[in-house]
């Protein structure tokens, strides 16, 4: 009964708080600034967790995470790629390509592309462009098939169909003094890929021997691209293959003497991308870490002032034979009762938008047709809750919580029962 008695005494001192409506007012604004903080806390690291997951799902999904350039085309690029696969064990898969900056002619007019030549069977291993296909057939890029695969935003913009023509005007070297003269081929689409307006806009894809014949290779691979394990080691994985490949070059059958390699990985193009989201996370974090600690502050204004207004129940109390550490019991499990409650209905409030967020953001967006993630490379605010951040935010809620009701607890043990009761 002993050990129970703060607790007991504790609630009804909470209870009891009715009677006086300011102090009620007060411990009722303290819990709703805790709701808050930790409900937007956990809000903010799901979303910006789910832009980090959607980055590295789409678009490292679809762009190079990483990879080896040649000077020339690699007539027989297999080698070279078991080469990177043998010394990196973060590789997973290889495939060659070709790619090139051009202009499609759609309809009478011209749209900005990043050609991409691939392979389809090697490709799929490297990429989700399969998986992401909305219409048509992924194996439709064969070589000398004059096919082409575009993004639905292209599709949709130039209502294209499949079995339409599509015009590519793409530079190639030639004879001449300027260097570079401007080519055009027709394609079929036979193809429509979907992920996200940015990456659907930008990449149009063809067979790699008809990219090499559009840039005047004849035929041939300009690179190598990587699949890796880890992402975030890519530069390592890019400087590794760069080595491995060059330090080979001289064994390997029928490359020539002036082949130059270089290196690149998804850092030098979309890099910026992901240290914005990651700064963006820590920023809002901290900066919602302090209201969690303001609302901490109202809980030790109310609670001292619950001590105020409770000196005589202290005092008759300690008469009765309470001890000090009794008293500062009773107001921990007071300061407690607001802190951990509005913790948890936090937590859970958190929880609940954070699951529902995507589909409410991309509703508000359809249904006002407010085309707020058309630069973007989503399509709804993505939301991700790891339990790590949950586990992380909650125990720093509750620890600081329970420190603010320390001062206060400490207040009410220092009261003296003859000076309290002398006002009453």
């Amino acid at each position: 009964m002993r050990r129970s008695l703060p607790i007991f005494i504790g609630l009804r001192f909470t209870r009891s708080e009715n009677a006086n409506k300011f102090l009620s007012f007060i411990s009722s604004v303290s819990m709703a600034g805790l709701i808050l903080g930790v409900a937007a806390l956990i809000v903010v690291t799901s979303v910006l967790n789910g832009f980090e997951e959607a980055l590295s799902k789409k678009i490292l999904g679809m762009v190079p995470q990483a990879a080896v350039y040649s000077s020339f085309p690699l007539d027989d690029w297999k080698p070279f790629a078991q080469v990177i696969e043998n010394n990196d064990s973060n590789v997973i898969a290889t495939a060659p390509f070709v790619q090139a900056r051009g202009m499609l002619s759609l309809n009478g007019e011209v749209n900005s592309t990043i050609i991409n030549g691939i392979e389809p069977t090697s490709h799929a291993n490297v990429s989700i462009l399969e998986q992401s296909m909305v219409a048509g057939d992924f194996d439709s890029l064969d070589s000398g098939a004059n096919s082409i695969i575009l993004g639905k935003y292209v599709v949709d913009k130039y209502a294209l169909k499949l079995g339409d023509e599509v015009g590519i005007i793409i530079s190639k070297p030639s004879n001449s003094t300027v260097g570079m003269t401007p080519s055009f081929h027709t394609y079929t689409l036979t193809g429509v890929f979907h992920v996200s307006q940015e990456i659907d806009k930008w990449m149009s894809y063809i067979a790699m021997d008809d990219a090499s014949d559009a840039v005047g290779l004849n035929h041939g691979a300009t690179g190598v691209r990587l699949n890796l394990k880890d992402v975030f080691t890519s530069q390592n994985s890019a400087k590794q293959a760069l080595a491995s490949v060059s330090s080979h070059a001289s064994t390997l059958e029928g490359v020539e003497k002036s082949l130059r390699f270089s290196s690149g990985d998804w850092t030098q193009t979309h890099g910026s991308l992901y240290t914005s989201i990651r700064m963006q996370k820590t920023m809002m974090s901290l900066l919602l870490f302090l209201i969690i600690l303001v609302a901490a502050f109202n809980v030790i204004s109310t609670l001292v002032m619950s001590v105020t207004e409770k000196r005589a129940d202290v005092a008759i109390l300690k008469t009765f034979g309470a001890s000090s550490s009794l008293i500062s019991r009773i107001f921990i499990v007071q300061g407690a009762v607001i802190g951990v409650l509005g913790v948890i209905i936090g937590l859970a409030l958190g929880i609940g938008l954070s699951l529902i967020i995507p589909s409410v953001s991309a509703w508000i967006n359809v249904t006002f047709d407010l085309g707020l993630f058309d630069n973007y490379f989503v399509e709804s605010l993505p939301s991700k809750i790891k339990l790590i951040d949950i586990l992380l935010i909650l125990i720093f809620s509750l620890v600081v919580v329970l420190l603010s009701t320390l001062y206060p607890a400490y207040s009410a043990a220092k009261v003296e029962p003859v000076q309290a009761l002398k006002g009453e």
